[in-house]
């Protein structure tokens, strides 16, 4: 159920004068200071006129608003928290399944290549034989037992094992992985990877002003006027 917000119709029109007034003046001599001072106190006279007007409406808007979403809360955080759960336990079982496939595949890859090798082996075993009969045929006795003490390796070529994902797809889920981090040792992070604590910076600068001393940071003065209704 929405409530109507309601401008005090004055103090709108009054406010829209005294910015188009305030936005076109240029401080350039002592009277211009002067009325640019006046028009500033005018508007922080405003900006109170119009904080008091819709203190009210704001106040009950951040009532009912905090009802709502706490009433809201009520609802959503037992869902989030049982999908957190879900979402947790769904990506421990997908990762537990990647490590024992992926274990799977190397087991399976070094058994071709142990069996490949052997296969190798055993064929370069075959030509020694055969080339030492050849040589032995033409009297290189010593060729021959050169040849097969020393068969040539054969290259060998494995072709790599690929175990399918057997984690099963179910509609409106799907599975991430996101690569977070913790630090070990906050001495060894390089600088570029350091952010510069500008709120303790700022207490500092505040604090001693123009006395400042603080390696690598600049002080500096920024004018300004306040005003008050």
């Amino acid at each position: 159920m929405s409530t109507a917000v309601v401008t005090d119709p004055q103090l709108q029109t009054e406010a829209l004068t005294t910015v188009q007034r305030a936005t076109t003046l240029v401080v350039a001599n002592i009277e211009a200071r002067t009325l640019a001072a006046e028009l500033g106190r005018n508007i922080a006279g405003l900006a109170k006129r119009a904080e008091e007007w819709f203190a009210p409406m704001k106040k009950a808007a951040a009532a009912a608003h905090k009802e709502i979403c706490n009433k809201e809360n009520e609802v959503l955080q037992p869902l989030e928290t049982a999908k957190r759960y879900l979402s947790a336990q769904i990506g421990t079982f997908d990762q537990q399944q990647e490590k024992a496939r992926q274990a799977e595949e190397r087991r399976l890859q070094e058994g071709a290549r142990l069996q490949a090798a052997a296969e190798a082996k055993q064929k370069a075993e075959e030509i020694a034989i055969a080339d030492a009969i050849v040589l032995e045929a033409q009297g290189d006795t010593k060729g021959a037992e050169a040849v097969l003490a020393n068969p040539v390796p054969q290259e060998v070529y494995v072709p790599p094992v690929v175990i399918p994902r057997s984690v099963p797809k179910a509609a409106g889920v799907s599975s991430t992985q996101t690569w977070t981090f913790r630090i070990t040792n906050v001495d060894q992070i390089p600088r570029e990877y350091m952010i510069p604590d500008e709120k303790a910076i700022r207490a500092v600068v505040k604090a001693m002003k123009n006395k400042t001393n603080i390696a690598g940071i600049e002080v500096y003065p920024e004018g300004a006027a306040r005003f008050r209704a």
